[in-house]
């Protein structure tokens, strides 16, 4: 890939980064002399999350655009930005070894085919939306409202975070590795609206669909069971499994990844926030996160990953 386009490439990453950080909710006060009106404020928001919409799905996705692009420009995330525009680029440069060494066992070993196929069904539409369908069907069933909250929340989630990432896909035009016509995929921007539906797998790959709308869904669901601490440990593995999937089926390039994550955990974020079972909103730093730090030798690039809750 020449230089010209790593640098329009990273320039990209850094416009769109500045619309992804994950969002800061509001704190509460936790005084025991709480006035009237929070205490009002408070019923009224627990009234609402009682009485969940069919629509809501789908009206509710114009605010959450207005809030993504509202909170987007906070300036405390700029070194976020940097740091994921940084690890983009940096997996640019080991995109094409990195596939073609996984594509290699994928194509050998029957087991890692079918591992692969499998997962990349959880950033599937399809399943998504039945994942949504079957919470709703719960809480229509047991008359639980955590969980039918929690269905309409994953089909916003999905509808909100695929809507942009389809956007930014048609906008890069970037090649996935089974349709390259060079090392790492060339970039075809703005392909025709005609031509990218025609053969989808030479502009499709930056960012990933799959991956950001399954981070999406595991934040919405985490968000709306907060006292359930294993969700987040069992699924953040779940996610890297599945990014490595994608890889391996020659879907997408590990630097379509970084991205998609931050776009699906915001998102997820501005759909379903935190809140405690008193209904009084989580601070954006008490919240569990993955923090992923790369590190660059003379002849290596290492990620260390950090996990907190």
């Amino acid at each position: 890939m020449s230089k010209s386009n790593i640098t329009l490439v990273i320039l990209i990453s850094l416009l769109s980064l500045q619309y992804t950080y994950a969002v800061q909710t509001k704190s509460s006060s936790s005084s025991k002399d709480s006035t009237a009106s929070e205490t009002h404020q408070q019923s009224q928001n627990e009234a609402a999350e009682q009485n969940v919409k069919w629509y809501q799905m789908v009206t509710n996705v114009p605010s959450d655009y207005a809030t993504f692009f509202k909170d987007a420009v906070n300036e405390k995330m700029i070194p976020s930005y940097i740091g994921i525009a940084a690890l983009t680029g940096s997996l640019m440069f080991v995109d094409q070894r990195g596939w073609a060494a996984q594509h290699r066992l994928f194509l050998k070993s029957p087991l890692d085919h079918r591992t692969s196929n499998f997962v990349v069904n959880f950033g599937n539409g399809a399943y998504q939306f039945a994942g949504a369908a079957a919470f709703a069907a719960a809480g229509l069933v047991f008359n639980d409202q955590t969980a039918i909250r929690t269905g309409s929340n994953i089909a916003e989630a999905v509808l909100a975070t695929g809507v942009f990432v389809q956007l930014l896909k048609r906008i890069t035009g970037r090649q996935s590795p089974a349709a390259s016509s060079e090392s790492g995929g060339d970039w075809l921007f703005m392909p025709s609206i005609k031509e990218y539906q025609k053969n989808q797998p030479r502009y499709y790959s930056f960012p990933s669909g799959h991956l950001s709308t399954a981070t999406a869904i595991l934040t919405v669901i985490a968000n709306n069971y907060p006292d359930q601490k294993w969700i987040r440990p069992v699924g953040y593995p779940l996610l890297g499994l599945l990014g490595f999937s994608l890889v391996n089926k020659g879907m997408h390039w590990y630097s379509d990844l970084p991205l998609a994550y931050f776009l699906g955990y915001t998102f997820g974020n501005i759909v379903a926030p935190v809140k405690t079972n008193k209904n009084t909103w989580i601070d954006n730093e008490e919240q569990s996160s993955l923090r992923i730090f790369p590190s660059v030798g003379p002849n290596n690039l290492e990620f260390n990953l950090l996990f907190s809750f």
